[in-house]
Order: C-alpha cells, then structure tokens, then sequence
C-alpha cells in the first residue's frame, strides 16, 4: 500500500481527468450508469429477470485473468529486447515487444475498477491520461539525476506512479521521432539501459499482482462480488454491475473524447498527436487498437447483452464494429503526424471516431436500458 504522502503527491501531479475520476469514483454507484454525452436511458421496459450477480464475476474470470496473465507475458519479451538492445544488438525486437505491450496494457486498463482501482495499479502500469507532461517531467529529472534507487523494480514502487509504468519506459527509451536510444553510449545510455530494465520487471511484477488480487478478491474486488446493505460501493448486486458498466462507458468516453476527437480535430499536428497515449514511440494506434479490443472483449465477458434475447443483437452489433474499427487503424500509418498529412489515413481515423460514437450510444442508452440501469452522469465531465 502506498504511503499517503505519496499518494499525495501523485494526485498533485495528476492531470486533471484523473484527479476528476478519482473524485468521483466512489458517487458513481449512487448516481447509476454513465449515460455518454447526456444520454438518457430509453424507456424500454426493464428486464425481469436479469441475474445481476453474474456481471462482475463473469468479467473477472473471463476477461479481467486473461488480461493480466497476457500482460505479464509481454514483459518478458520486453525484458529480452532491453538487454539485447543494450548490449549492442538489433533494436527490433525491444520495438516490437514495446509494440504488444502497449495492447496489453490498452486491453487491460479499460476496466478501471475492482483491483485496478486499488493502489493506484492502474496509474503504475501507464500513467494515461497526462495532458500536463507528468511523466516527461518526472523521468527526465530522473535521469538528469542518475537517481540510482529507481534502479531496482522492488524500490520503483515506492516511487510516483509517473515513474513505474509504460508510460515511463516510452520516454526512456524512444526519441521524439520514434528511434530506439538504449544503444546510446556513454553515462546517461547506461543509466537508461538500467532504469528500462527495472521497468521492464516493475510492469511483469505489477501484472501479477493485479492477476493475484483479482483471484484472490479482496478491497474493491471482493466489495463488488459481496453486496450488502452496510457496503459503501455497492448494496445491490444491481448496483455493483451498474459500477462495472459504468466503468467501462467511462473507458470508452476517455478514448473517444480525449484522445480520438482531438486527433481528428482541428489545430497543429504535434499537439493533438500528444492526446494519443504511445504516439511518441510511433505506438498510437497499437493503443487505440488495444482499447477499443479491450472494451469488446470486457463488455463481451461480462455478458451484459446475453441477459436479454431482445438485447443479443447489441452484442453482434458490438463485435462488428469492433472489428471494423481495428481494421481501419490497421491500415493507418504508425506515425500518426504523418497519418494526418494523409487524407485516406484520416478519413479512417475519423471512421474509427464514428463506430465509437455509434456505440457509445447503443451501449450507453439501448443496453442500459435493457438492463434497467437509468440516470447517471458523465464521469469525465466538469465537477
């Protein structure tokens, strides 16, 4: 557990969609599902016979396990291509395990809730969003300053959250334009080579704790599988999946309006290629691949569209577009200033914008109201 003056001073630093989200966090129960962009819940007539307590476990072990267990398995890799790259060798094999890490953590990170959202795990494994340059700041005075403590992945997570995740390893080992720089000689190449590797072990070691306090429920996990009057987060076993699906709406708002809407906006390249978690390593739209994947598979484990035959065709409808969209970003160039100066390349990223609009309204208002979830507000919205 983390200490509170350092929790303190991660929120302090936090940009402010994740200090707005952790001030809400415990209300969204009380306030019921995100309804996106204001949508209000359709008045068809509620399901009778919806088993509410099947949501969250189905999520844990049909999704939440698998994640986990992939994301660990990408570290190792990612270990492998620091060493080798460090040592003189090729750099493309730590480009690509830094490439499957990313949609592992993408995938990943679109739940938010249950052990995720306990000690600030979430945050470790990438620091998303950071509209202030956080994780710049923090890592290079890092290594302006040789620090020598964020040299052992144990003592790293005593660290901020900034320095411990993906995020940080990105800015470790990628230049503004994409190039590889752990083949860098000299004082501050060796200083990088060693801070990556203990991120490198820091994001396996973070993975599995995630996977051991899913399976081993306790704190946020547990409350959601033990409804009760006297739980703070959930009494109803209806209100613990309304949190679940609340948690991913949110997820799917995040990627929509702050990262893919500004993308296909207006205003200079470079800034709103930054609104895109991984574009400095030219791994943008592995991102958005990873999340919108994420999201699918989440909401598919979860079984919320199989609680009604009526509502089986929004989960058909969920896989299409789904698949739809990864082939659109498949297509679109890694570099995602180039992909705007292209207009075949930004027309399918603003493509990929409208199947997520699209579902944010089949989601947010169709299923809900199949499921009888009604009201709520936007999590990432103004206070």
């Amino acid at each position: 557990m983390m200490h509170a003056g350092r929790r303190e001073r991660h929120w302090c630093d936090a940009p402010p969609p994740v200090r707005r989200l952790a001030r809400v966090a415990k209300s969204l129960v009380l306030a019921g599902v995100l309804m996106a962009a204001g949508t209000v819940a359709m008045s068809k007539p509620a399901v009778a016979e919806v088993d509410y307590s099947r949501f969250w476990p189905a999520t844990v072990s049909g999704f939440v396990l698998p994640a986990s267990d992939a994301l660990a398995e990408a570290a190792l890799p990612l270990a492998t291509g620091i060493e080798t790259a460090c040592t003189g060798g090729a750099t493309e094999p730590f480009a690509a395990a830094f490439t499957e890490a990313v949609g592992a953590v993408a995938r990943l990170s679109m739940l938010r809730v249950g052990a995720l959202a306990d000690e600030n795990r979430l945050e470790r494994i990438a620091f998303i969003p950071d509209g202030r340059g956080v994780v710049r700041r923090q890592v290079t005075r890092l290594i302006a300053d040789r620090d020598q403590t964020a040299l052992e992945a144990a003592r790293l997570r005593d660290k901020s959250v900034a320095l411990q995740g993906l995020t940080a390893l990105e800015w470790v080992a990628f230049d503004k334009d994409g190039k590889v720089l752990l083949a860098d000689s000299g004082e501050e190449g060796a200083y990088r080579c060693a801070y990556a590797a203990a991120l490198a072990a820091r994001l396996g070691d973070t993975a599995r704790e995630i996977r051991d306090a899913f399976a081993a429920p306790s704190g946020q996990t547990a409350l959601l599988l033990s409804p009760a009057p006297e739980n703070g987060l959930a009494k109803t076993h209806k209100e613990a999946a309304g949190f679940v699906f609340n948690a991913l709406m949110t997820s799917l708002e995040l990627v929509r309006d702050q990262m893919l809407a500004p993308l296909v906006g207006e205003g200079a390249p470079a800034s709103r290629v930054a609104r895109v978690p991984f574009s400095r390593s030219h791994n943008g739209t592995a991102y958005l691949s990873g999340a919108i994947d994420g999201l699918s598979q989440a909401f598919s484990a979860a079984g919320f569209a199989q609680a009604s035959e009526d509502a089986a065709w929004i989960g058909n409808t969920l896989g299409f577009e789904r698949s739809n969209a990864l082939k659109a970003l498949e297509a679109v160039p890694a570099d995602l200033q180039a992909a705007l100066a292209d207009k075949e390349a930004s027309e399918r990223l603003a493509y990929v914008l409208t199947i997520l609009t699209g579902l944010r309204t089949t989601l947010g208002g169709e299923l809900a109201a199949y499921l009888d979830f009604r009201g709520g507000f936007n999590a990432l919205d103004g206070d």
